[in-house]
């Protein structure tokens, strides 16, 4: 990571512990949410904010929605250790909440390019994961994006989520989609949700 990145998150460190919406990045946060290859466990994280799930999910949460105040790879870390925290009733949970407000946001939702694409597709997977039977209808919205990862993660995430209503819709986009690389990904969802394409 760039040393001015980490100067920039440094100067939004706030050394006191965080309860409500102050939001922490201490140097052990930022070291806990650098790594590239994985997103680190919620034991990992809960260590590095005091011990605390309470305030390891409040400065998560705060990570994730900060639209771009922060390092880019940390936010993008963050969206992605959020369903980690998820308890039942994880539809109106903190986490959920907080990857639904990213995915609907009007800055995310229509980006076409560049971070704010890349902050939209780790919503939209992170929401997969938490298998919300729910968020098929905000995930539909998203098959007929411009970017073909996005339409691909999309896929990717209605897979996960198992909810068969989304059958029709991906059965429609396969139909019509010219980029191989999101047919697979279509493909794979229709076989995983039990309607493999004929």
């Amino acid at each position: 990571m760039k040393q001015l990145g980490i100067a920039a998150i440094l100067a939004l460190a706030v050394s006191a512990a965080a309860y409500g919406d102050v939001l922490v990045l201490t140097q052990p946060v930022i070291n806990a949410l650098t790594p590239i290859d994985s997103v680190p466990s919620s034991t990992q994280l809960t260590g590095v904010f005091n011990g605390s799930e309470l305030e390891a999910l409040n400065n998560l949460r705060l990570i994730a929605l900060s639209q771009g105040s922060v390092d880019l790879g940390v936010q993008l870390r963050a969206i992605r250790a959020l369903p980690q925290y998820c308890q039942a009733p994880c539809a109106t949970h903190d986490a959920h909440v907080a990857l639904e407000t990213i995915a609907a946001t009007p800055r995310y939702r229509d980006a076409r390019r560049g971070s704010d694409l890349l902050v939209l597709r780790a919503a939209i997977e992170a929401l997969g994961v938490l298998r919300i039977p729910g968020d098929v209808v905000l995930l539909l919205s998203q098959l007929d994006h411009p970017s073909r990862d996005l339409r691909a993660a999309t896929a990717h995430a209605l897979r996960d989520l198992g909810n068969t209503q989304a059958i029709p819709a991906l059965r429609a986009r396969y139909q019509q989609e010219q980029v191989q690389q999101v047919r697979i990904a279509i493909s794979d969802a229709l076989r995983v949700l039990g309607q493999p394409i004929q």
